[in-house]
């Protein structure tokens, strides 16, 4: 991007000489520039893939001497060719004569320099490492932290060069590559060499502005690669063959990129099917993305000024993890998008098929996706506009069948009349056949909150499971009661009346930490009155079930505790159907709707 840092309120960067000269001065007043530094690293570390192996127990002995290469001691091998391996009670060397693909795949298991120490137990054993795709971490090595990180990449530049064979996997995180320009070129060098196929550059500052080889685009064999604290100046050679051509996956993070590097980096990704960012800084700058392969896209603490959908043809998720100030989203051209959030209310500006969405307006076909499916909306139900703005994304996805909405509470109501938009509000495509699954998190009960779910569950047609995701508590619901989520003139106290097309939970779950103003206990209600009646449900939720008692078919919700998901890994992840919450279904409350 044009500028991937920023620090405070209406600070614009554009390079990293910035970024460093604002960190600086914010260290005559507080933690170094070094510390601040290392804590943001810290944290997006903390968002990339696991490791395949985690890292070994620190321990005393001398292993800082063993140079991770099959030119160790040749006495020390050749003692050992003689020496049993680890035996069992019988006096036997059962590992040994296990099959070679059984022993590659234990060697694959162990840290980096346990599996490089495999070979001094026997000949065969030698063999066997140097057939079994290399993995490295630099958080297995002691040397890769403090002031020996050029023996890091120093050894794991001997480590590769020494394995005859393929390298599946190097792992750099805890290194600084700061005056170690060359080392770091022959390293990338001899991993293109050797068909690398997954890579995790990240940089450890200081200094910021360190520019990352260009040698990185001969890695042709890559096929997932995250990158972090780097400017990376990719060249635009959009006429040439792909410099990428087998990459699945990719990760910006904290990373100097512009935008039309971008348009180029896709470009030459021509399987690229992942593309995140990640704490990105305040920014003058615009995400497009143009890829007929890409189906998920993900942006995590950036604050890029647009963000543009023109031409995914796959792409299935827009995932964001917004921060700082409001910027359009653009959707262009998606017809195969299913799951979209978070999207708030408060920071983001949808546009569909070039139309801007505004509270309240007529939508037009054009102005709708029909394909998608799950919705993460974040609201503050205390602004007039926000809560329009809900009722109107409802109708731009008229198949939608899973709906998130999470409460964001305000400390600045803008005194919207809740009861009456509501009451007013007619049902929409999504919520007459579609819309299956409602999941609140963070729900409190208030009266705003309430008269939305009211909403729900009298037009819900099809709605079968209310999810419940509440804030400060893992246990979310509390058996008994009688929740009373009114649209018509506001919340019965006990032993009033309520207006019309009230909704009321009766003997199920009452979540949240809704107040006495919420819960009705022997109050009045009209003839237009939906109460759910429920119990505990034995065992696992299916749609077909259905309580015993007056109601089948679409009346049967069950209410369901949610545990919350969303997580970097999880939203990118294709194989988690839904990356906002998993619904608890063996703690469900079968609950029918009936009239009052």
């Amino acid at each position: 991007m044009d500028a991937a840092a920023g620090g405070g309120e209406g600070e614009v960067f554009v390079n990293y000489a910035q970024i460093e000269e604002y960190f600086n001065n914010m260290a005559l007043e507080g933690p170094s520039a070094q510390d601040r530094v290392d804590g943001i690293v810290s944290q997006i570390i903390s968002l990339l893939p696991a490791p395949f192996v985690s890292a070994p127990d620190a321990d005393d002995s001398d292993d800082d001497h063993f140079s991770l290469t099959s030119s160790d001691s040749e006495d020390a091998a050749a003692a050992a060719a003689d020496r049993p391996a680890v035996q069992d009670g019988d006096g036997r060397d059962h590992v040994s004569h296990l099959p070679d693909d059984l022993l590659c795949n234990i060697i694959s298991r162990l840290p980096t320099k346990e599996a490089a120490r495999t070979m001094v137990l026997s000949t065969r054993w030698r063999c066997v490492w140097a057939a079994t795709p290399l993995l490295v971490d630099d958080s297995h090595l002691r040397a890769a932290d403090g002031p020996r990180d050029f023996h890091a990449v120093r050894a794991v530049s001997r480590c590769v060069a020494a394995h005859p064979g393929p390298v599946r996997a190097v792992r750099f995180t805890r290194t600084s590559f700061y005056r170690q320009k060359y080392a770091l070129e022959h390293l990338i060098a001899r991993l293109a060499a050797k068909k690398i196929q997954d890579l995790i550059l990240f940089n450890r500052p200081w200094q910021l502005d360190m520019p990352l080889p260009d040698n990185i685009l001969n890695c042709a064999s890559l096929s997932r690669l995250y990158i972090g604290v780097w400017r990376w100046r990719f060249p635009d050679t959009t006429a040439n063959s792909p410099a990428f051509p087998n990459l699945q996956e990719l990760g910006l993070f904290h990373t100097v990129i512009k935008d039309r590097e971008v348009d180029a980096l896709l470009a030459h990704c021509p399987k690229l099917k992942i593309l995140s960012f990640a704490i990105a800084y305040i920014s003058r700058s615009r995400l497009r993305i143009k890829s007929s392969s890409l189906r998920v896209v993900m942006e995590w603490g950036c604050s890029f000024d647009e963000i543009i959908v023109e031409d995914a043809p796959c792409l299935e998720r827009l995932l964001f993890q917004s921060i700082l100030d409001r910027r359009p989203v653009k959707i262009v051209y998606a017809p195969r998008l299913e799951v979209l959030g978070y999207l708030d209310l408060q920071l983001h500006a949808l546009e569909i098929g070039g139309m801007v969405i505004r509270a309240g307006m007529n939508v037009r076909a054009s102005a709708m996706l029909p394909s998608l499916k799950i919705l993460a909306v974040k609201v503050r139900f205390s602004h007039d506009k926000e809560v329009k703005m809900l009722h109107t994304l409802l109708r731009c996805f008229p198949r939608l069948e899973t709906l998130h909405i999470m409460f964001i509470q305000s400390t600045s109501p803008d005194g919207v009349h809740c009861a009456e938009f509501w009451e007013s509000q007619s049902s929409c495509d999504c919520l007459e056949s579609h819309l299956k699954t409602l999941v609140l998190h963070g729900f409190q009960g208030l009266d705003c909150e309430l008269l939305f779910l009211g909403y729900i569950l009298k037009n819900g047609k099809v709605l079968k499971t209310l999810g419940m995701v509440c804030r400060g508590s893992d246990d979310v619901v509390s058996e008994g009661g009688r929740m009373t989520c009114s649209v018509g003139e506001g919340n019965a106290p006990s032993g009033g009346s309520s207006g019309s097309d009230e909704v009321v939970v009766e003997g199920g779950p009452i979540s949240g930490s809704a107040d006495e103003g919420n819960l009705s206990s022997g109050g009045s209600s009209s003839s237009h009155d939906v109460v759910m009646e429920g119990v505990p449900v034995p065992g696992s939720v299916s749609e077909g079930d259905a309580p015993s008692g007056r109601s089948t078919g679409s009346d049967v919700i069950y209410v369901c505790p949610a545990s919350p998901s969303w997580s970097f890994q999880n939203a990118i992840d294709l194989s988690v159907e839904d990356p906002f919450c998993v619904l608890r279904r063996a703690r469900a409350w079968r609950a029918s709707r009936v009239e009052a």
